[in-house]
């Protein structure tokens, strides 16, 4: 595993080649290519894909510019920075750090993502979710549905993920113990039958409240001062790939 410090030195001496837009618009956008994947699972072929080889697409990625979670800090484009072929969200200890969207929406399918994480301070938390559409970026959507695939919280060694799906009937939730420091991918479907989440490939969440509009992935990294440690982190992610309901 690189250590932060490395992987700090190694991502800030590379130019980061970012969009920005509006906070919290997420728009319908035509699919990213998708390289030929072995499909062992049967999800089939993604339909959208974000590799983080070269740059980010304003046409696919709504880069948040705006107040961080519950307006503390600052959520920056500058926070983001791209290099060997992964997209790095950066967080300070004064709580300027960053989120995007893809513009990318389906009501049902499945979001997969590779993400590893680093110790760093327990006041940020690492997000990967699902917003309805027009949500993200601090904007609550309409209908109160939130899917928290992957949520680290409180949590400095990056060891303890959380599932949380919020609904109108409430919230669900499911925990875990994995070292989130080496790569793990985190998936989440939804269909009319519900919602499953898994951690590499295995289920570790089930509902059957299915969500009732089309859903956009998130990835942040949100700062709550005084709920953990202080200090800087770091997220890294390497794909996000999405699949329709086959």
């Amino acid at each position: 595993m690189m250590s932060r410090t490395r992987s700090r030195i190694a991502v800030v001496g590379l130019v980061a080649v970012l969009c920005s837009s509006t906070p919290g618009f997420v728009g319908v956008a035509t699919a990213a290519p998708c390289a030929q994947l072995d499909d062992q699972r049967g999800w089939g072929q993604p339909v959208w894909c974000a590799e983080f080889d070269d740059f980010l697409d304003p046409n696919e990625w709504a880069v948040y510019d705006s107040p961080g979670h519950a307006g503390n800090g600052r959520r920056s484009p500058g926070q983001l920075f791209l290099g060997d072929g992964a997209l790095f969200l950066y967080g300070t200890p004064d709580g300027t750090t960053a989120g995007l969207a893809a513009r990318y929406t389906q009501q049902y399918g499945r979001w997969e993502t590779r993400i590893r994480l680093y110790p760093g301070a327990g006041s940020y938390h690492p997000v990967a979710l699902l917003w309805p559409a027009g949500g993200g970026g601090g904007v609550k959507p309409n209908g109160g549905e939130e899917i928290d695939f992957l949520e680290v919280i409180d949590d400095p060694e990056r060891q303890r993920p959380n599932f949380f799906m919020h609904s109108p009937q409430g919230r669900q939730e499911a925990h875990a113990s994995l070292d989130m420091t080496t790569w793990h991918t985190y998936a989440v479907e939804t269909s009319p039958e519900g919602v499953v989440g898994y951690i590499d490939g295995q289920e570790w969440f089930r509902s059957d409240i299915a969500v009732t509009t089309p859903m956009s992935a998130c990835l942040q990294l949100d700062w709550f001062p005084g709920e953990g440690s202080e200090g800087e982190a770091w997220m890294e992610v390497d794909w996000l790939r999405i699949y329709a309901l086959t």
